[in-house]
């Protein structure tokens, strides 16, 4: 999923279960960060205990997969249940590391967090669990097990989802995963992150209320539904150029909530960590902020640690 989920549904869904604006706009704020947060950095390094901080994200192939590991499946593939019917193939391989949908692991994950009241957990599990749906049927390793055979995907590497390029992320597409049996190899984007986003409404909407019955449940899930479901079929007249269906997408998300902030992605750390513009070396040099273990910055990251350390604790074999 991209920014469109992570952020603008992840939201609304946050505002229509009952968060406060703020609680909701950090907690999208958080879900969407965790695809951002790809740089490390060293606070106050001339100083003793310098803080280093946790990313959640890279682009870097290069790195070594023992460090890959502590980042894919922690952050975006979640191992799931490599016994799931949606993850049947043509070729019958299972992989320890798959990721599968709603899997109990991921469940646990998210619960977890959501007990935290932790706003900034709470946004980085709802990634997490929200990727679960998007990234069905490929491991955040290195392995051939993600492998598609179409030309030109020789010269791709087999980590995560690369050689389908963006097709699993993106809204309101449709392709075909040609790896699995014919009964589930047919993808609706919507139809899945429509599920994604019931599951998540549940949890969140019971979280903030957990006396609600099934039918208010049922009831509020409903108008929620049929709002994302116009908004996320929004259409350029222009089509996809330009990502101008994107934009008219996000401006129907905007439609249904009008107090939504604007994303800005380096807003929180430029608010917690100073750069030195003047001080000429062959680093950027960066210092804490008045503020700064208060800050959102700042409890993103230590949030983002404490879930690496408990998704290494439930994913338990593999990662002894």
């Amino acid at each position: 999923m991209d920014i469109e989920f992570h952020y603008y549904i992840t939201y609304i869904l946050a505002d229509k279960a009952g968060f406060s604006r703020n609680d909701a706009a950090t907690i999208a704020y958080a879900s969407q960060h965790t695809d951002d947060n790809t740089y490390h950095y060293c606070i106050n390094f001339e100083k003793e205990n310098p803080y280093l901080n946790i990313v959640s994200q890279t682009m870097d192939i290069t790195k070594p997969q023992e460090k890959r590991k502590t980042i894919y499946p922690i952050f975006h593939f979640f191992p799931g249940d490599s016994t799931c019917a949606t993850a049947a193939r043509k070729d019958g391989r299972t992989h320890p590391f798959n990721t599968t949908p709603d899997s109990p692991r991921a469940r646990d994950m998210f619960k977890e967090a959501l007990a935290t009241k932790d706003p900034y957990r709470i946004g980085i599990a709802t990634h997490v669990y929200a990727d679960t749906w998007a990234h069905q049927n490929f491991c955040g390793l290195k392995d051939d097990f993600n492998a598609i055979a179409e030309p030109g995907n020789i010269f791709i590497p087999n980590i995560g989802h690369a050689d389908a390029r963006t097709n699993p992320d993106m809204i309101g597409h449709e392709w075909v995963d040609k790896r699995l049996v014919e009964e589930h190899a047919h993808i609706s984007n919507n139809g899945r992150f429509m599920e994604a986003a019931e599951k998540i409404f549940h949890a969140f909407r019971r979280h903030q209320n957990p006396a609600v019955d099934d039918s208010a449940l049922a009831e509020s899930w409903g108008g929620v539904k049929s709002a994302l479901k116009e908004a996320m079929n929004a259409r350029s007249v222009l089509g996809d150029v330009f990502h101008l269906s994107q934009r008219e997408r996000i401006e129907a998300y905007r439609g249904i909530c009008s107090d939504m902030p604007v994303y800005e992605a380096e807003q929180w750390r430029h608010d917690a960590v100073i750069k030195d513009e003047f001080e000429v070396d062959f680093f950027d040099k960066y210092w804490a902020g008045k503020d700064f273990p208060t800050s959102p910055w700042y409890r993103f990251q230590e949030a983002a640690r404490t879930h690496h350390d408990y998704a290494v604790k439930i994913l338990g074999s593999l990662y002894d």
